[in-house]
């Protein structure tokens, strides 16, 4: 895990609290908040009923801390002054009733955190969640921009995207990886690798056109168990899916059917007719099929599950449900109207040909992280004229954070209560030209769905996919080509 140099920061003449860049502060202090690499830490604060809390900001630009719970004379039911760097008390905590409340900072409302007031009779020292144990494993692939445990569970297959390749590592004893053997060739920059039960590997890239208008479409290979080359061994499933400013994604299977991420055609939905049907949009297809393209595909067999989407990047089922999670990639010129978003609907894996298709919303709809962290709907102002915002799109459950490049998703085995639960882990490859994201959040989610904000659960480097095995959490790292495998604590 990469880590930031520790800051000092005295308050007064008695307290001193150091702050490491990271998930939370090395050492946390009592009825202390920080502002540091803007966010703040710990990103859950918890005080006795009738204390008060301290803000300290670090970063040198203004920060507060605000609640969004307002009183019956409208004002925030707790705030501290806005200042640029040093303390400032919080006023209003000390008249708290126990709850949990939440708070934001007015000047970078994407920074939020909760509150915990507890009785002073039933106050235990708060306890920190303890971070996973990083384990690296010795291997690598060079660009590796997705992962995927065998169906036999016996090795993870990698998606090497500048080789055009496909690897596979042995899983050996403890969760730890054998070295990376080539297992099918000959793909154009791929960037989506499942196996289904048959042992039948898919694989997802893209090729230049030759329809008018288009550059580039996205396609699918299935591939023999055996592997090969692609021009030999494989066969598509399907092609000449709408490409242009993104790809053909990630793919996930539940039941016989194959389900494909395919990215929009542009930044913000300009110019109109550049998006087509199947842009933006989580597609079906029956495990078995193949030669499908759009244009000759049988009424039924290609099917559109979930449009209106920006650059959905990634698609993870929940266990025990048929409840599609997706991440999607926010417009790059539309700020504040950019977050990543995270979406979610429900498929049939055996839908009939008028199975509904859910949208949401995009091009016309565009989100921002609103004052309590909640996705708050827009109107695009590049493209309203010719696709306004259907009031009646599907909302997002959660925003991501503004060009955090939010890419691959897993839920955790659980089962509830367990360190992984059955939570959904996000990563957050991250901006070239700032510090969002770089790293993976944990997105807490009940049995009805999302019950918490997401959370930082290990920060550095560049995550572009990850996978629960058996060991726990393995991550891709796209820049380093690195396989890291997160733990437990007490593994």
């Amino acid at each position: 895990m990469r880590r930031i140099g520790a800051v000092v920061i005295l308050l007064g003449a008695a307290l001193a609290v150091a702050v490491v860049g990271g998930p939370a502060p090395a050492t946390a202090v009592p009825n202390v908040v920080v502002a540091n690499g803007s966010r703040f830490l710990p990103p859950e604060v918890r005080v006795v009923q009738g204390t008060g809390l301290t803000f300290v900001n670090t970063d040198g630009v203004p920060h507060d801390v605000t609640a969004v719970e307002r009183g019956s004379n409208g004002q925030p039911l707790f705030k501290s002054a806005t200042i640029v760097t040093g303390t400032s008390p919080v006023a209003g905590v000390e008249a708290l009733a126990p709850n949990t409340y939440s708070f934001f900072c007015t000047v970078h409302t994407e920074m939020r955190g909760l509150l915990t007031v507890v009785g002073a009779a039933v106050a235990p020292p708060p306890v920190p969640a303890p971070p996973p144990t990083a384990v690296a494993l010795g291997v690598s692939v060079p660009t590796p921009t997705s992962i995927a445990f065998s169906s036999s569970g016996d090795a993870l297959l990698v998606a090497s995207y500048s080789l055009g390749t496909i690897f596979r590592l042995p899983l050996l004893p403890a969760g730890l990886l054998g070295p990376a053997v080539e297992f099918a060739t000959g793909f154009d920059s791929p960037l989506g690798v499942v196996q289904a039960p048959d042992g039948t590997v898919f694989v997802s890239d893209s090729t230049p056109s030759t329809r008018p208008g288009r550059t580039r479409d996205g396609r699918v290979w299935a591939m023999p168990p055996s592997g090969g080359a692609a021009s030999t061994a494989g066969r598509l499933v399907v092609s000449e899916l709408p490409n242009g400013r993104h790809n053909t994604n990630n793919l996930a299977v539940l039941g016989h059917r194959l389900y494909i991420t395919n990215g929009s055609s542009t930044d913000d939905g300009t110019p109109f007719g550049a998006e087509e049907p199947l842009s933006g949009a989580l597609l079906s297809v029956r495990l078995s099929a193949r030669g499908l393209t759009p244009s000759t595909a049988p009424i039924g067999s290609l099917v559109v599950e979930g449009k209106g989407m920006r650059n959905p990047y990634d698609v993870a089922f929940r266990p025990g449900t048929n409840e599609a999670w997706l991440a999607t990639n926010g417009s790059d010129m539309l700020d504040p109207y950019g977050e990543d978003l995270l979406m979610r609907t429900t498929v049939s894996p055996t839908p009939p040909p008028t199975w509904p298709t859910t949208d949401f919303g995009f091009p016309g709809c565009v989100y921002r992280a609103g004052p309590n962290g909640e996705p708050e709907v827009g109107d695009n102002a590049a493209a309203y004229r010719w696709y306004p915002c259907d009031p009646n799109h599907k909302k997002p459950e959660q925003a991501l954070g503004l060009h955090v490049s939010a890419d691959g998703l897993a839920f955790g085995p659980g089962p509830e209560g367990s360190f992984w639960g059955n939570d959904l882990f996000v990563a957050e490859f991250g901006s070239f030209n700032g510090t969002q994201g770089h790293k993976i959040v944990r997105v807490p989610v009940g049995p009805r769905g999302v019950t918490g904000r997401p959370v930082d659960f290990f920060v550095g480097g560049t995550p572009l996919d990850l996978a629960f095995g058996p060991g726990g959490l393995y991550v891709a790292d796209f820049g380093t080509g690195q396989i890291t495998l997160l733990r437990p604590p007490s593994f």
